[in-house]
């Protein structure tokens, strides 16, 4: 640019002097200046192509063309619920923008998907990305070196999650994997059903029990209840627990309280009554196919379940959404406050995975507010970035929220995450033989403690 404006100076000096020489010369003089304006502009030109097609190729070496990849993302909802078509949408997204697709892998059960990811991960084969949960179930997978740690993208978007989200993935000061989602544990009930029978959203655990002794007086099952699949035997466990007191949950889940503890007991006793009193459906009801058919067919009043349950089962089974409502189970012991259960819903990095790389990248996307957003949006749940726009959710799930949020609910850690996974993955059987005989519940019990007692005495 310099060249530039010192050649047109000299252009214009020399102009102007042969102006102010012999007046017959002055047509000549012209000329002869506006033919060399041209060369010089011809020159700068020349030179300013030149100057672009470097910095075009300086560009290109510093900045090179991503190359495509392919990743697996493994993940265990390709049944009831199913997040195939979701993850679908993830790839094509990051096909679009990163160059990288995301090839979902479903698996139809917990416990298929769960004994496939472990077979994998410690090999080359490792899936670049699979769903899987927070807390202790991650940490058993990060204690083997089979995880990638996120640090630096948990890093960059640190004041867009809840420190305390952040927590649920850090070990030993790194941080694992990306949270896609957050869901809360309601109950839903049948509005149809409420509105006949003249019901309203119990506010006390009395007004909830009178609820359920009319449903069934009038021969609808009042609560959904399976043993199928063995996980979903925790969730009336969790609910009896923080609703006697979320600190005892806390602390059972951490090994700093007894399974025989009075108080656990009492919580058992009060549910194995509920059971007695024909409260809820035959445990070999399957909480994701029969209890939506239920609800439709008005033979189910309730369905304690996370809030993904509205979209991925109750809706995608032609339940019409004007007939949904949610509520919050109040507590037995009024002590306790108001409470609620939280899963997180991670995605992870497999270590050993060929195209760590491009994992990361992906990861990356997802935890940003636009890519947070997107996936939340598909699955209308709640987004884990708090600047991710969340106009979609339906109005059942904003008012929820807003009842958490304004009406000082405690929020605690699911049990499938919240207390190691050997104690867990046993607990659930016991669990299960208590809703089938509630009578065997001190020798349930007593089974309990020694299985807790076992872990906690080689893991203290």
């Amino acid at each position: 640019m310099k060249k530039f404006i010192v050649l047109l100076v000299s252009v214009v000096f020399v102009a102007s002097m042969l102006f102010t020489g012999a007046g017959c010369k002055a047509e000549e003089a012209v000329e002869e200046a506006k033919e060399a304006a041209e060369e010089v502009v011809e020159e700068v030109a020349e030179e300013a192509e030149e100057a672009v097609e470097e910095v075009e190729e300086a560009v290109e070496e510093a900045v090179p063309e991503t190359e495509a990849a392919n990743i697996i993302l493994m993940h265990d909802k390709g049944g009831t619920p199913n997040f195939q078509p979701y993850f679908e949408a993830v790839g094509e997204k990051t096909e679009e923008l990163l160059n990288i697709t995301v090839e979902p892998v479903p698996y139809p059960s917990t416990d298929v998907f769960i004994a496939a990811v472990n077979s994998a991960l410690p090999t080359n084969e490792a899936p670049e990305l699979f769903t899987w949960w927070s807390t202790y179930r991650v940490k058993a997978l990060i204690d083997q070196g089979l995880v990638a740690e996120t640090t630096e993208i948990w890093d960059k978007y640190k004041d867009e999650y809840p420190e305390g989200l952040r927590t649920a993935f850090t070990f030993d000061g790194e941080v694992y994997g990306e949270c896609y989602g957050v869901e809360y544990w309601p109950v839903w009930y049948n509005k149809d059903v409420f509105s006949e029978l003249g019901l309203d959203v119990p506010k006390t655990w009395e007004e909830f029990i009178d609820v359920c002794e009319t449903l069934k007086a009038n021969d609808v099952t009042p609560l959904m209840q399976t043993v199928l699949g063995r996980w979903p035997t925790f969730i009336m466990f969790e609910e009896m627990i923080i609703g006697e007191d979320p600190q005892l949950y806390l602390d059972l889940c951490e090994g700093n309280a007894k399974y025989t503890d009075e108080r656990v007991k009492k919580a058992f006793e009060l549910w194995g009554d509920m059971i007695k009193k024909g409260y809820f459906t035959d445990p070999g009801t399957d909480l994701f196919t029969d209890s939506a058919n239920l609800f439709n067919k008005d033979e189910l009043g309730m369905v304690v379940c996370g809030t993904w349950y509205y979209t991925s089962v109750l809706t995608a089974n032609n339940v019409p959404e004007e007939k949904i409502g949610a509520f919050i189970l109040p507590s037995h012991n009024p002590d306790a406050g108001n409470n609620i259960i939280l899963e997180a819903m991670p995605i992870i990095a497999g270590k050993n995975s060929p195209n760590l790389e491009a994992a990361k990248k992906v990861t990356d996307w997802l935890m940003s507010a636009e890519g947070n957003g997107f996936l939340a949006e598909k699955i209308t749940s709640f987004p884990a970035n708090m600047k991710s726009d969340t106009s979609y959710l339906p109005q059942v799930k904003v008012d929820l929220l807003d009842s958490i949020l304004n009406e000082n609910y405690i929020v605690s850690n699911r049990y499938w995450e919240a207390t190691p996974t050997p104690i867990c993955e046993t607990a659930v059987d016991k669990f299960a033989e208590f809703i089938n005989n509630p009578d065997d519940l001190d020798n349930i019990l007593a089974e309990l403690d020694a299985i807790a007692d076992e872990y906690w005495s080689e893991n203290s």
